[in-house]
């Protein structure tokens, strides 16, 4: 009776882990499709002035960050 119930629950066990190994295999195979499909029909050169522009725009001037660094370094000189 109890071997029974250990052979069935080994069963189950091995079904559901097959069962989550395949999804997450199905997973990483279709992003893997997705990703080389979405490379070759975006424009790489889009995607590089999307970057380049959003790091041009931040709108922080070099004053504001010199006086940041400068509060900053004050900080840590006198917290030390």
């Amino acid at each position: 009776m109890i071997t029974d119930l250990l052979l069935e629950a080994a069963n189950l066990m091995l079904i559901g882990m097959a069962t989550v190994f395949i999804f997450l295999l199905l997973l990483v195979l279709l992003m893997t499709l997705m990703s080389k499909v979405l490379r070759r029909f975006t424009p790489v050169k889009l995607a590089d002035k999307v970057i380049k522009s959003d790091v041009n725009n931040t709108g922080v001037s070099p004053a504001i960050v010199a006086a940041i660094s400068a509060a900053v370094h004050q900080y840590r000189q006198q917290h030390k």
